[in-house]
Order: C-alpha cells, then sequence, then structure tokens
C-alpha cells in the first residue's frame, strides 16, 4: 500500500515541476518578446532619391521638309534626331511608417516625385559667298544655306501611396508584408519644337528682250512648329507585397535581400492639347512676289476619362542596424496606357518608369 503512495506522490511531484518549469518558460519568454517590442522603433522615416530611365512617351512632328531624301550635303544631324525628350529624369522620395507596439499591422504613406528638363539649339549653315553678300546688302537676297532646330521639354511625375499592412511571417522568406491602399499618379508633359530650313540656292536666268537676259536668285524655304502639352491624373485600390530575406545576422545590423511587387488600377482623367503649323514657300529676291508651297495649321485637343492599369517591383539590398537602414536597389513602374501622345490624332503611349534607388531610413520611438 506504501508503495502505491509513494509512486502517486512521485508522479504528483513531477507533475508539478512540468508545471513549473512550462510556466517559467513562458513567463521568460513574455518578458523577453515585450522587450523586443519595446526596443523596437514603432515610427520609420524614409527619405531618397532615384535616377528613372523613361522610354519615349509622345510622337515628334515629322514635316516633309524633314525626312526628304537626300539629304542637303551642309546638313550633318538630321532634324528629327534633335527631337527627342529627354531619357532620365531624378527624383525624390519620401515615406513615413507606423508600426504599433505588439502588433503585427504596418500603416505607410509615400510619395515620390521626378522631373525631367531639356532644351537644345541646332544651327548649321554654309558659307555665303561674297557676291551673295553684296546682294543681300542691296536688299535682294538672304545669307546662304541653313537649318536650324529648337526644342524644350518639360516632364513631372508624382505619385502617392496610402496602405495599410500586416505581416503575414511566411517563414523562410523572412518577413512578408501584404499591403492595401490607395495610389494616386500625376504626369504632367509639356513640349516646343522650332525647325527652319533653307536648303537651296537658285539662280534663274530670264530673258531682258534684245538678246539680253538678267539673273535672279531664288530659294526654298520651310518652318514648323509645335507646342504640346499632355497631362494624366488618376487615383485608385492598390496591392503590394514586400519581402525582406536576412542574409547575415549580426547583434547589432545585418544584410538583407529586399523585394516586392506592386499593382493598382487607376481612374482618372487624360488630357492634350496639341498645335502644329508647317509652312512652305518659294521665294525670289524680295523685290520679287513669293509662292507659297503650303500652309497647313493643326490644333487638337482631348479630354477624356480612362482606367489604367498599374504594375512594378523593386529588388535591392539593406544594411540594417536597430534604428537604421540604408537600401540601394533597382524598381520598375509601367503605366499602361496613361498618356495621350498622338499628334493629329489621339494615341496610347505607357508611362514607364525604371532605375536605381537609394534610401535611408531612421526608426523613432519603441
Amino acid at each position: 500500500m506504501s508503495e502505491l503512495i509513494d509512486q502517486r506522490n512521485d508522479k504528483n511531484l513531477r507533475r508539478q515541476l512540468l508545471t513549473t518549469a512550462s510556466a517559467l518558460v513562458l513567463v521568460l519568454y513574455g518578458a523577453e518578446s515585450k522587450a523586443e517590442d519595446t526596443d523596437r522603433p514603432t515610427v520609420w522615416i524614409e527619405i531618397g532619391g532615384q535616377l528613372e530611365r523613361m522610354p519615349r512617351f509622345e510622337d515628334s512632328i515629322s514635316p516633309t521638309f524633314a525626312v526628304r531624301t537626300p539629304r542637303p550635303s551642309f546638313e550633318t544631324v538630321s532634324p528629327l534626331s534633335l527631337l527627342q525628350a529627354p531619357r532620365y529624369a531624378t527624383g525624390v522620395e519620401g515615406k513615413l511608417t507606423f508600426e504599433p507596439s505588439g502588433s503585427a499591422w504596418v500603416f505607410s504613406a509615400a510619395v515620390r516625385y521626378g522631373r525631367s528638363n531639356g532644351k537644345r539649339h541646332f544651327h548649321n549653315q554654309t558659307y555665303t559667298p561674297t557676291h551673295l553678300q553684296n546682294l543681300q546688302s542691296n536688299g535682294y537676297v538672304t545669307p546662304g544655306r541653313f537649318q536650324d532646330v529648337t526644342t524644350k521639354f518639360h516632364e513631372s511625375h508624382t505619385v502617392l501611396d496610402f496602405a495599410v499592412g500586416r505581416d503575414v511571417g511566411l517563414g523562410l522568406f523572412g518577413t512578408s508584408v501584404a499591403n492595401l491602399g490607395v495610389r494616386y499618379a500625376q504626369f504632367s508633359i509639356a513640349s516646343t519644337i522650332g525647325m527652319s530650313s533653307k536648303p537651296d540656292f537658285i539662280k534663274i536666268r530670264t530673258a531682258a528682250g534684245a538678246g539680253k537676259y538678267f539673273s535672279r536668285a531664288g530659294f526654298h524655304n520651310y518652318t514648323a512648329d509645335s507646342n504640346a502639352e499632355r497631362s494624366f491624373h488618376g487615383m485608385g485600390p492598390s496591392l503590394s507585397f514586400n519581402g525582406s530575406v536576412p542574409l547575415t545576422h549580426r547583434e547589432d545590423s545585418g544584410l538583407a535581400f529586399d523585394w516586392g511587387v506592386n499593382g493598382a488600377l487607376l481612374f482618372g482623367k487624360q488630357k492634350a492639347a496639341v498645335s502644329h503649323h508647317t509652312y512652305g514657300r518659294y521665294a525670289q529676291a524680295i523685290k520679287y512676289p513669293t509662292d507659297p508651297h503650303y500652309d497647313r495649321p493643326h490644333h487638337r485637343t482631348s479630354s477624356r476619362s480612362v482606367t489604367v492599369p498599374n504594375l512594378g517591383g523593386f529588388a535591392g539590398l539593406s544594411m540594417r542596424y536597430t534604428n537604421a537602414k540604408i537600401s540601394f536597389g533597382y524598381r520598375a513602374d509601367v503605366f499602361f496606357g496613361a498618356m495621350d501622345g498622338g499628334i493629329d490624332a489621339r494615341r496610347e503611349y505607357n508611362r514607364t518608369f525604371y532605375g536605381p534607388f537609394a534610401t535611408i531610413s531612421i526608426g523613432l520611438g519603441g
């Protein structure tokens, strides 16, 4: 009987010891977790910059005199090669993130702004012989053959994001946050183009009677100009997924691989106002009448509601510290059919940005 009592007491003692040990582990683990949550910053402020490549986003005028073949011998550069908008834009970005202590939820607001400006002036002219200069001084002829091209471009873009996310914890993939929010995008483009050309100089021999002749000078003169303003404003729901995979880990720092994908559907307004004018004439010495070849003005305005899908992603490396993070990476964003880039008729262009970026983040609170 005493043996049964001893066995029962031993079982009770072991149960009590296991219960006590389990409770102690839970208490210690809970205290450690709370300490980590307390030490972790609750607010992150991020600032940075980017260099973005921008593929073609609008058509350019191509007047007949600029595309004729063969090219005049003195034109060392094709006028159309000078009409391209800037290929790169520079910008800044910022982000504010709030991560409540003891919670898996993440609240964020981000802004990205970029711009590019371009201005070109190209003038090419042949030598004007002395006898033509004398004729010019008498009011009979203009200087020798030439081409002149002037272009101005201005582009700006702004993207705002407001999101609520939650750490979904995919284990082997490190931290993973799914975000649902709203994205706003604004794109503006303005361009001005001016072209003029006098590709030839012709002497015309005319009979004056009684076996006498006289010569007068003639030439073709062409001009073309274009002004365009294009824009898109849109807003809509967005969904993104960001992750970070630790590559190294130290007590106070670590290197991580960061990645993310995003998508949005923007509802907004697409506008375009385009005007251009091409003029060509044959002129003789100014004491003789001119002969217009063509005079073609054109003006178009367009405003319509559009739905623009947006897809993007990024990948990079970050060096993480307790209250700071430095990141470098490469990012791409495509807004499908966002711009009306046509001249005489509407033509959709994607608004695409891709290139390197760098940011620095500071953690506060905790």
